[in-house]
């Protein structure tokens, strides 16, 4: 198992800023600082724990895991960093946050519900952790301060729910969450009222959020060789950029046959057919918002061969012709 080493940034400047020289206990843990630098490089996930436990301790800070905020910045979690900073709704980030968790760490799940009211956001890492508390106040606390980041410093989440018992001390946590805090929760939870997340975003750029989108999938594609899910959703991006996508086409391109593909993907609950619509849906959604593409284009780059198959499609999928999404966009 192994985490995003880019990731590592944060923490880094969380020691620094503790007047700790950070590369000492690097390299005990045995991870080279240049790989915080590099795009493709991952560390294993027990000398990561270790590292920030260590940090913890020579900080003295009881709330170590919560500080890591000041220092977290979207950009340490590369393309995935990039691709919320330009999401057109909190929404549509928390949506690509959990569709695309395990490139920050293999085991993390982030799931999404909601009610007539509040949205929810389940965070698991679904593996022991040497300091639960620290883990905890960290993902949480990231979690706020990305959302200040894109909807503002004004804003303030309904409720964050903690798994961990209560501290003997509360007053940072009011200060930094803002809002209502439970303890010895069942789960690890981030709730916002609908209204905050559903709020269209000034500073979205639909087209660089899924360029940024795009590289996630192909960079999960690579470094997950058995994710036969994420490799051929990459293929068939590539495909449909390049004009051409059917199933013998896109095992050829995995170096596959295609009845080996079709049982890797069943093994999985899905289907060529399933993930070629996926992917079609995913980018109609997001070619619908830029306005520089007329309909008849965004047809073509969906590998559709005339606008009313699409027009057609999307209905499908959305409940509403694209014309119509088209003229509901800001």
């Amino acid at each position: 198992m192994s985490v995003f080493a880019p990731s590592l940034g944060a923490l880094w400047k969380q020691l620094e800023g503790y007047g700790i020289d950070p590369e000492p206990l690097f390299r005990e843990q045995g991870i080279d600082p240049e790989s915080m630098f590099d795009a493709g490089a991952r560390i294993p996930l027990d000398r990561y724990q270790l590292l920030d436990l260590n940090g913890a301790e020579l900080s003295g800070d009881s709330y170590f895991g919560l500080k890591g905020a000041e220092y977290f910045r979207p950009a340490h979690l590369g393309a995935l960093g990039f691709a919320w900073l330009a999401s057109s709704s909190l929404r549509t980030a928390f949506q690509r946050l959990s569709r695309y968790a395990k490139m920050i760490n293999e085991k993390l799940t982030i799931g999404l519900d909601e009610d007539n009211e509040f949205f929810y956001v389940f965070v698991d890492a679904q593996l022991p952790l040497l300091n639960e508390r620290i883990r905890e106040d960290g993902q949480l606390a990231a979690i706020v301060k990305m959302c200040r980041v894109i909807a503002g410093s004004d804003f303030n989440p309904a409720k964050i729910c903690f798994r961990q018992d209560q501290p003997s001390e509360t007053g940072y946590h009011y200060e930094l969450f803002r809002c209502a805090i439970e303890f010895g929760a069942e789960q690890t939870t981030f709730i916002a009222h609908l209204e905050d997340v559903d709020k269209r975003l000034t500073g979205s750029n639909d087209q660089l959020a899924r360029l940024n989108e795009h590289i996630v999938v192909k960079y999960l594609a690579h470094s997950e060789k058995k994710d036969i899910v994420n490799r051929v959703k990459a293929a068939v991006i590539e495909g449909l950029a390049n004009g051409a996508v059917t199933e013998v086409s896109i095992a050829d391109e995995l170096h596959m046959t295609p009845r080996n593909m079709h049982r890797k993907l069943q093994k999985e609950g899905t289907s060529f057919k399933q993930l070629l619509t996926d992917v079609r849906r995913e980018l109609a959604q997001q070619y619908i918002q830029d306005r520089s593409k007329t309909l008849t284009e965004i047809s073509f780059l969906l590998g559709f061969s005339e606008v009313s198959s699409f027009s057609r499609a999307y209905k499908g999928w959305t409940g509403k012709p694209p014309s119509e999404a088209r003229r509901d966009v800001a």
